[in-house]
């Protein structure tokens, strides 16, 4: 399967695990655990570190940041979208202009299979295993520029360290520059 960065699809995305969790542990019915505490304090006591646990989950168009899947796991690294009529007339246009620094407007005429006119959510990157992807159909795709905006508003946002590689990436290049 060859996937670009930008590319969107449909995919089965699990919401964020929060509390009150629901555990399955081998042979057992569903436990309710009201922490995360509990669950690291059953750790600790000898408990197994692999269970199962129910998440509710949405299909759900994913915009991919990256072309590459964790070959280990078989994760993708994407974003959620938000579709532009779940706001107001005034943060639409805003996401449209370009000045809301959390939602990443996709024009529609990039995203002609995309079902509304949506925004990736910059605040909500997710990993999506293969399996829960639907490849069948591309939904549409960010050209180079508004990819590369993209990932700078999404480093910007998360406030990577990026210092010790632009440091290297400049020695690589002033070593071509004088070699």
């Amino acid at each position: 399967m060859s996937l670009a960065a930008g590319e969107v699809y449909w995919a089965l995305v699990p919401y964020t695990p929060q509390a009150p969790f629901q555990i399955y542990t081998a042979g057992s019915s569903p436990l309710e655990v009201p922490s995360v505490d509990q669950v690291v304090d059953g750790l600790r006591a000898g408990g197994d570190a692999e269970f199962g646990f129910l998440v509710r989950a949405k299909a759900r168009p994913i915009l991919l940041l990256s072309e590459r899947s964790d070959p280990r796991t078989g994760d993708h690294f994407g974003l959620r979208l938000l579709r532009l009529s779940e706001l107001s007339t005034e943060e639409r246009e805003a996401v449209r202009d370009q000045r809301e620094p959390l939602l990443f407007h996709l024009r529609p005429e990039h995203m002609a299979n995309l079902p509304e006119e949506s925004a990736a959510l910059i605040s909500a990157p997710i990993r999506i295993h293969e399996s829960a992807l639907d490849t069948r159909r591309l939904l549409g795709q960010l050209d180079k520029n508004e990819m590369r905006v993209l990932s700078e508003r999404f480093v910007s946002y998360w406030r990577f360290d990026l210092h010790q590689l632009l440091v290297a990436k400049i020695r690589e290049l002033q070593a071509r520059w004088n070699g």
